[in-house]
């Protein structure tokens, strides 16, 4: 029998906006005026949220009842600095438009040597107790977009090449799109980025299977434990559900956050089948 975790599973109904309801909406761009997919937007420490569209379009239906005078709005994106605004100051704008700035990052060296490299597979594909972790879409407002999952993964060797991503998927969208990020771990809990790019993939058809993102042309090195993160970015209008299957038990932690900008929960023993090939 199947059962679901319950605490985790989001349901969002579709409503007109009404008087207790507030729209914030707007572009989002770079320095050179181009528009930015993807851009994280939400209230910081909560779990209202999205992305932007493939126009730089963004748009937040948000209750007055759940949001305060004290409450922030950031954006971010990977590669780029994040910018913060009190809530109360564009609280009733109804055309923002925002401008990140590239971030400028300088790449650690990497020795290059002749010894042969080993390659290990690390992660969760079993399914011995099976859970599920999901997002129940409205059609129309987009408040679960930018939620994620993840897991912690143990390094045990320096220089370890992140090589390629794998994870099982249900959904019934037509297409769904993905960010993998990687965090640094601090109090055992995701901190910051590693990453200095965006690696996104899109998932095209009904999914019910493994889905494979090869990492080899990003060069990630790590060199101590880390958490490996997907977040759902993207989906087509027609289709209504998008879950994540979990085990347990599980040596590794599962990170769940709903809302970009909100905090992650930790869930210890189980994970998302996840796995990932190493090379060291």
């Amino acid at each position: 029998m199947i059962r679901a975790l319950n605490i985790v599973i989001l349901v969002f109904i579709s409503i007109p906006l009404c008087a207790n309801e507030i729209k914030i909406q707007g572009t989002i761009s770079d320095q050179s005026n181009k528009m930015l997919q993807y851009v994280s937007i939400g209230i910081v420490n909560k779990t209202i949220g999205t992305v932007s569209d493939i126009n730089g379009k963004f748009e937040l239906i948000i209750n007055k009842r759940d949001i305060s005078d004290k409450d922030t709005l950031r954006f971010s994106m990977i590669g780029y600095e994040s910018k913060s605004f009190p809530l109360s100051e564009i609280i009733y704008h109804t055309d923002l438009k925002i401008q990140l700035n590239q971030k400028i990052v300088t790449i650690p060296e990497v020795i290059v040597t002749g010894k042969k490299l080993k390659t290990k597979i690390k992660g969760t594909k079993h399914f011995p107790v099976p859970l599920y972790v999901g997002v129940i879409d409205s059609t129309v407002q987009d408040f679960t977009l930018g939620s994620s999952i993840a897991r912690s993964l143990n390094i045990s060797h320096e220089n370890t090449r992140i090589e390629n991503i794998r994870f099982f998927l249900y959904s019934n969208f037509d297409t769904t799109s993905i960010r993998i990020n990687i965090y640094s771990i601090r109090r055992r809990k995701p901190y910051k980025s590693i990453l200095t790019e965006g690696i996104y993939t899109q998932i095209t058809g009904k999914t019910h299977d493994w889905v494979s993102v090869d990492l080899k042309p990003y060069n990630i090195v790590v060199n101590e434990d880390i958490v490996i993160a997907i977040e759902w970015v993207g989906r087509s209008k027609n289709g209504s559900y998008l879950f994540f299957p979990l085990a347990r038990p599980s040596a590794a932690s599962h990170f769940y956050r709903q809302g970009c900008q909100n905090k992650w929960e930790k869930y210890p023993g189980m994970s998302c089948l996840m796995e990932l090939t190493l090379k060291y």
